[in-house]
């Protein structure tokens, strides 16, 4: 009778489903992610706060410079940042600015503007020195 009752106790012991718990594996999985995202976040400027930076006393702070926007509308009218005016008006401003070399000048025309008078208004850009220069267009 004792040989009945263990093998009875193994025989439900067997019938019994294993079942797999998600929960802590998800709590594991998202504490590695975290882990790998901190690590990760201080890791990344630590190897290049090795480096000296030489020392002055005139030193500035770069400026990032906005673009200057130029606008030609359907019917040829020029727009230098809102403002309407003409071809030697364009070369007149941007040659007025203090640092050329370095001002990017985007032009937005209109689909329909004449190819002459974006190629004028590249020109007037040109002849007032900068040479950083962009056309902008909608992606199809």
């Amino acid at each position: 009778m004792n040989k009945d009752l263990i093998f009875l106790i193994m025989e439900e012991d067997s019938l019994e489903k294993e079942e797999i718990q998600i929960i802590p594996m998800i709590d594991v999985m998202l504490f590695l992610l975290v882990f790998f995202m901190l690590y990760t976040i201080n890791v990344v400027p630590a190897l290049v706060q090795n480096i000296n930076v030489p020392t002055s006393s005139t030193v500035q702070p770069a400026e990032r410079k906005e673009p200057i926007t130029i606008y030609i509308t359907s019917r040829g009218e020029i727009y230098y940042n809102k403002d309407k005016v003409s071809l030697d008006g364009i070369t007149e401003r941007l040659s007025s600015l203090p640092d050329k070399v370095n001002q990017n000048v985007i032009i937005v025309s209109d689909k329909e503007v004449k190819m002459q008078t974006v190629i004028d208004v590249i020109d007037a850009v040109k002849k007032a020195g900068i040479s950083k220069l962009g056309l902008a267009g909608e992606k199809k």
